[in-house]
């Protein structure tokens, strides 16, 4: 049986053609301190490894040590995890693709409780958008 609360490599976004032309032409939302930048299209078995991929970032100018980046990261990716499936699910019923990179763009480091509120808003915002995409 499969862990619903798993973040598999195939969901992790690392094109770097994906990922530009996320940052040229894609929309973005916002759940202070996340931002995130998406494109949400038809999915296509050919070019797509899952339904849903996201990306994490961590601005090198707001936060200079790697530790603290990795650290926010680290916690971004968790609070995701715990919350995606229901996004998943979604975007795999409706055979849509999602893109998105998510950008930290606080200066000071999160407490975990917040950003797990903060990331859940964030989630709960790409549901609708995609509850309204085929519509």
């Amino acid at each position: 049986m499969a862990n619903l609360h798993s973040f598999p490599a195939s969901q992790k976004l690392k094109s770097r053609k994906v990922i530009s032309k996320l940052f040229e032409s894609g929309k973005q939302v916002k759940a202070y301190p996340i931002r995130a930048v998406y494109s949400i299209s038809e999915f296509d078995s050919n070019y797509h490894t899952a339904h849903v991929q996201m990306g994490i970032s961590v601005p090198k100018r707001l936060f200079r040590s790697a530790v603290d980046r990795n650290r926010i990261k680290r916690q971004v990716r968790e609070a995701y995890r715990m919350y995606h499936t229901e996004l998943s699910d979604l975007a795999e019923k409706q055979n849509i693709y999602l893109a998105m990179m998510v950008i930290y763009i606080d200066r000071k480091e999160p407490d975990f409780n917040h950003l797990i509120k903060k990331v859940k808003n964030l989630v709960d915002q790409f549901y609708n958008l995609l509850q309204d995409y085929k519509s």
